[in-house]
């Protein structure tokens, strides 16, 4: 059987990824607070683990391996490998930035799941990315289904900003990894070209499956931030950061007013 978008298999994978986080809340909702965060935070150190540990956990990688595959090489890399501290030590605005962009990152993974359309749904990387796409959505939305911390009007505004950050530290880590043979990589003649390549977070350029998001992306950008500059590239992060950063913004208040009424409805 082949993932492709309105399969079955794409149903099995995408209902018993929201199915498990909404099992969870009704067998905790009545719990004592303290339980409740022991399961978050063991379901973000079970994909923390899973992360870091890859190379000893799944068969697909045991002669085969990449270091940067433990590394916050991509957004829900970077986000899996931070929840457990946020979760622990972090303050109300991180524990917003990762409940809103992990929640979102996780099932957005999970409903367009473009690496693998007309590819077997049967195979370790598969399994991979499901299981750790799921723990990330689940371990990120179920704090606030749980009512564990609620998500804040006056942080909304952040949120877009700390997103922005982590895009930076993602490629600062995979440029690191680059210059020290680490991340193997096709085109080596730059370490921009090499970037390019990766694209992580789509922070360097737009990808040719969505490549009509340039038109709208180019109502709110200067054309010199989309190519139109003497290297005639796009310029990281900045290509999209005005369009990403208003619809993150709506996005998150669109949240806070969902998990506000949830409340209430408790």
């Amino acid at each position: 059987m082949l993932i492709n978008y309105g399969s079955t298999m794409y149903f099995v994978y995408l209902l018993s990824s929201v199915g498990v986080c909404f099992l969870l809340y009704f067998l905790l909702k009545n719990q004592l607070v303290w339980l409740k965060k022991m399961v978050v935070f063991l379901l973000a150190l079970i994909n923390f683990a899973q992360h870091v540990l890859k190379a000893k956990i799944y068969p697909q990688y045991r002669n085969n391996f990449s270091p940067h595959l433990s590394s916050a090489y991509n957004i829900c890399a970077f986000l899996i490998l931070i929840s457990p501290f946020v979760i622990l030590f972090g303050g109300q605005l991180l524990k917003n930035f990762v409940s809103c962009v992990g929640s979102f990152g996780g099932l957005g993974a999970i409903l367009i799941p473009y690496w693998f359309i007309g590819k077997t749904a049967f195979s370790w990387e598969v399994y991979r990315f499901y299981i750790c796409h799921a723990l990330l959505f689940i371990s990120s939305f179920l704090p606030v289904l749980l009512g564990l911390h609620k998500l804040e009007w006056k942080h909304c505004w952040k949120i877009g900003l700390l997103f922005f950050g982590m895009l930076f530290i993602i490629l600062v880590n995979d440029a690191v990894l680059i210059h020290f043979g680490l991340y193997p990589v096709k085109n080596s003649e730059s370490l921009f070209a090499s970037l390019s390549e990766l694209n992580p977070g789509w922070s360097m350029h737009p990808i040719t499956q969505f490549d009509w998001l340039v038109d709208i992306i180019a109502i709110f950008t200067p054309s010199f931030f989309l190519s139109n500059n003497p290297w005639g590239v796009y310029i990281p992060i900045l290509w999209y950061a005005i369009p990403l950063y208003l619809g993150i913004t709506l996005l998150v208040y669109a949240i806070c007013k969902f998990s506000k009424a949830l409340r209430k409805s408790k």
